[in-house]
C-alpha cells in the first residue's frame, strides 16, 4: 500500500442512501481532487468536467459503477461529497431576473436538498403500432454525450442510446443488436408529438434540485431553481477561483512551511481552517507592527 493510500484510508467514512435508494459509503475528497475540478470548471468543457467528476467520485466512493449509477445518483453523490469535503453551508449572490438587483441567499446542502422521485413509466406509446421501452440514463450516457440538451444535435444520439427495445405489431427489436446510426435516424424521423413524448419521459425521471427563496426590494419572495450537474458544479464550487486557490497554498507554504504534498492530501475544509488561522495571524502581526510604530512616535 502506498503512503498516499495510507493517508486516504485514514479519512472518515460516510454512508448515505442516494436518490435511487442505493446505499453508498465514501471518503471526503482531498485538495488535489478539488484543484482538478476547479481547473476543468474554468475550461467550460463539459466533457472534461464530467470525466474529471466521474474520476473523483470513482476514487472517493466504494464500488462506483458507471453502468449502475443514474445521472441523478451522480448529482446526489457530488452534493454529498461537496458537503462532507468543503462544508454543508454555502452563501450565494445572484442578480434577480425580475428586479435586476443583487440578492443574497444561503443553502445548507444536506438540509435543503430536494430529492424528487416521480413514478416513471419506462414504456412510451408512439402510436397504435409502435411502443418504445426505455432504459434509465446512467453515468455512461452522460460520459458519452455530455453536451446533450434539447437544442443540440447530440440529443438524438443520447435518446437513441437510452432506447432498450422498439415494439411493433410483428416484432420486438433489441436496439443493442442494431447499428447506432440506424437508431439515431429512427429518433430523427419521429413526429413532433412523438419526440415530445420522449422528452416527457426524461422529464419524469428522478432528479435533485434546490429551490432557495429570496426577497427583493418590491417585497416579493421569489425562488431560484438550481438543478443539473453543471449547475451544481457552478454554484457549489463558486467559492474558490484557481488564483485564490494558489494564493492560499502559497500562504500555507510560506508562513507555515507546509509542503505541497501535505496540502494536496488535506481535506479542503481542513485546509480552509489552517488558511483562516494564517490570515488571522497575519492580521494580528500587522496590527501589532502598526501599534509599535505609533508608540515609537
Amino acid at each position: 500500500m502506498t503512503l498516499k493510500n495510507l493517508i486516504l484510508n485514514s479519512f472518515p467514512r460516510y454512508c448515505e442512501n442516494l436518490i435511487s435508494g442505493k446505499s453508498v459509503c465514501f471518503r471526503p475528497m482531498v485538495v488535489m481532487e478539488e484543484k482538478s475540478l476547479l481547473m476543468v470548471k474554468d475550461s467550460q468543457n463539459k466533457e472534461s468536467i464530467i470525466k474529471t467528476l466521474v474520476n473523483i467520485v470513482s476514487s472517493c466512493f466504494d464500488d462506483f459503477n458507471t453502468e449502475e449509477y443514474s445521472i441523478s445518483d451522480l448529482e446526489h453523490a457530488f452534493l454529498l461529497l461537496r458537503a462532507k469535503s468543503l462544508g454543508e453551508y454555502e452563501e450565494f449572490t445572484i442578480t434577480c431576473p425580475v428586479t435586476k438587483e443583487r440578492v443574497h441567499f444561503n443553502i445548507n446542502i444536506l438540509n435543503n436538498i430536494i430529492l424528487n422521485k416521480p413514478t416513471t413509466n419506462s414504456t412510451i406509446k408512439l402510436n397504435e403500432k409502435l411502443i418504445l421501452v426505455m432504459n434509465k440514463p446512467t453515468v455512461n450516457h452522460i460520459l458519452k454525450y455530455p453536451e446533450y440538451n434539447v437544442n443540440s444535435e447530440s440529443i438524438y444520439a443520447f435518446i437513441a442510446s437510452c432506447i432498450h427495445q422498439i415494439h411493433s405489431e410483428k416484432t420486438i427489436i433489441n436496439c443493442k443488436e442494431k447499428p447506432e446510426q440506424e437508431i439515431i435516424e429512427f429518433v430523427q424521423n419521429l413526429s413532433t408529438k412523438q419526440f415530445k413524448s420522449i422528452i416527457n419521459y426524461f422529464d419524469s425521471l428522478p432528479y435533485v434540485e434546490f429551490l432557495p427563496e429570496y426577497k427583493t426590494s418590491d417585497g416579493q419572495t421569489r425562488t431560484v431553481s438550481i438543478r443539473g450537474i453543471f449547475a451544481f458544479i457552478d454554484f457549489f464550487f463558486n467559492h474558490l477561483t484557481l488564483e485564490f486557490f494558489y494564493r492560499q497554498n502559497f500562504q500555507m507554504n510560506y508562513f507555515h512551511n507546509y509542503s505541497l504534498t501535505e496540502i494536496n492530501n488535506m481535506i479542503p475544509w481542513e485546509r480552509s481552517v489552517y488558511v483562516a488561522q494564517i490570515q488571522s495571524h497575519i492580521t494580528d502581526e500587522t496590527n501589532r507592527a502598526n501599534n509599535t510604530r505609533e508608540l515609537s512616535f
